[in-house]
């Protein structure tokens, strides 16, 4: 199913490119590694460069210093074909950020949904041209089939006639802070827009909440196998004990 991006995102006309990204570009500008030429000859089937915001086209003004550098955001979309786009997303990610040095929102879709990601990047202060990445966020899937009010909630907040227009690092952090609080709807339910130091906060705890789940899993497969019954019972409260914290910190996740 076709999906307006350039609606969605609102972009300024001058800045959208709409270029066919070519297979080639890749090989022949990065060493990649076996395992990404396998993301990029068997996983996707065609990329798009969509658009290019920086100052001239955008009048939105650029920082540079010696830790970071907004001169542009690039905006990417990578088509999977019939590829999941929950198992193949993440290496198609690592294959856009990783080589290319500028900040960019990338998407990576098939005919029937998508998922955005972006990154914080810094220059490596042992090679001015290369970047490391230090966060990086990811939106759950959404659906291009049906709409829900979270993901219409969401994908407003990516109009960029409603971003911080401070300068590129602003309004890219808009696009950073608006998938971490989709994220966090998906556990409360409610989108909510939030200020940048109250959605790190939240993106400290659905990080938590990700690691009492792991604890769970992990738990729940040793009560599997225990055999001896105070065994079972002591795994039994620490798995409760977890599910108790996860409930308290949907609850500070709710709130205003």
């Amino acid at each position: 199913m076709s999906l307006s991006y350039v609606d969605i995102l609102n972009l300024p006309e001058r800045s959208l490119l709409q270029k066919k990204l070519t297979k080639a570009f890749f090989l022949k500008n990065f060493d990649l590694s076996a395992t990404e030429k396998k993301v990029l000859n068997s996983t996707i089937v065609q990329m798009e460069w969509l658009a290019s915001l920086k100052p001239s086209n955008c009048n939105v003004p650029s920082v540079i210093n010696d830790l970071v550098t907004y001169e542009e955001v690039q905006i990417m979309i990578c088509n999977v074909g019939n590829e999941k786009v929950d198992e193949v997303a993440t290496n198609c990610f690592q294959l856009f950020q990783k080589h290319i040095p500028y900040n960019m929102l990338v998407i990576v879709e098939n005919d029937t949904e998508f998922k955005l990601n972006v990154c914080e990047k810094r220059i490596n202060q042992n090679d001015k041209t290369k970047r490391t990445i230090e966060n990086q966020y990811t939106s759950g899937t959404i659906s291009k089939l049906y709409k829900t009010e979270l993901s219409d909630a969401f994908l407003t907040t990516l109009d960029f006639s409603k971003l911080d227009k401070t300068n590129l690092e602003m309004l890219y952090r808009g696009y950073c802070n608006a998938i971490v609080q989709f994220n966090s709807a998906s556990v409360t339910g409610v989108f909510q827009a939030r200020n940048s130091a109250r959605t790190q906060d939240d993106l400290v705890m659905l990080n938590q909440i990700e690691d009492l789940e792991r604890d769970i899993s992990k738990l729940t497969n040793q009560l599997k196998a225990e055999k001896q019954q105070n065994q079972r019972v002591t795994l039994n409260i620490a798995i409760h004990q977890k599910r108790k914290q996860i409930e308290d910190i949907k609850i500070k996740l709710s709130q205003i």
